[in-house]
């Protein structure tokens, strides 16, 4: 996947938010939060949606999903049904922004063995390498899908106003029991929560809308000696 372009945030989302405007028209009406990202995947794009053990079938550990380009086939490993919140759909949606971004540009990881009737997958997304080029296009696609910037803008502005919200201290000056919400990273959790609510993000983590929130510049992290693990 490192072969793939270098590409500018302004156009990932332009390439998410325009899939939203043609999943509407093709439904006819507005899709909203939380977006459907296997109706997007099924009925639209026309892709067939599997859930199976990847790591068994393809022979090679921490696989979350393969799409194989010619054959119009996605495979979730079937583990992340019954995880942690919003990891299956995050794990959808990325493989929905390599279809997108990357399905003509990418060489299959794996050529057809000899004698063979099996075709390695074209794109295999595994969680080591998010830091790759493709990778990181391919999540920021899904945080774009996911999480709307205008759809987290109101959210955020029902539940704290249009100021952002500034994060200097690693834990709060409050108790846990406190009324008083005091931006911290150990905060950062519970403000994420208050937005998904307030906006109806049912099928995003708190850790993905806590990084939404600091992209979008809604929260902003001072805090230089600790940095956020964001999943």
């Amino acid at each position: 996947m490192e072969r793939v372009p270098w590409l500018e945030r302004t156009e990932i989302s332009y390439a998410a938010y325009g899939l939203l405007r043609e999943y509407s028209a093709y439904v006819g009406e507005v899709v909203d939060v939380p977006i459907p990202v296997e109706p997007i995947i099924e009925r639209f794009l026309g892709i067939r949606l599997e859930y199976d053990d990847l790591e068994e079938m393809i022979g090679i550990p921490d696989v979350l999903g393969a799409t194989w380009v010619e054959e119009k086939r996605m495979v979730i490993h079937s583990d992340l049904l019954g995880g942690a919140e919003g990891r299956f759909a995050f794990t959808c949606a990325p493989e929905v922004g390599h279809w997108v971004l990357h399905k003509e540009l990418v060489m299959p990881y794996f050529r057809r063995a000899a004698g063979s009737r099996h075709i390695e997958p074209s794109i295999l997304c595994r969680k080591r390498d998010t830091k790759l080029r493709g990778e990181w296009q391919a999540n920021y696609f899904a945080a774009c899908l996911l999480m709307p910037e205008e759809a987290v803008r109101c959210a955020y502005e029902d539940c704290f106003g249009p100021e952002p919200l500034v994060m200097h201290n690693s834990r709060s000056c409050f108790g846990p029991n406190s009324v008083v919400l005091d931006p911290a990273l150990n905060t950062a959790k519970i403000i994420a929560r208050y937005v998904i609510e307030a906006g109806e993000f049912s099928n995003v983590s708190r850790e993905a809308m806590w990084y939404r929130l600091e992209e979008l510049g809604l929260l902003v992290n001072l805090v230089l000696e600790v940095q956020p693990v964001h999943g």
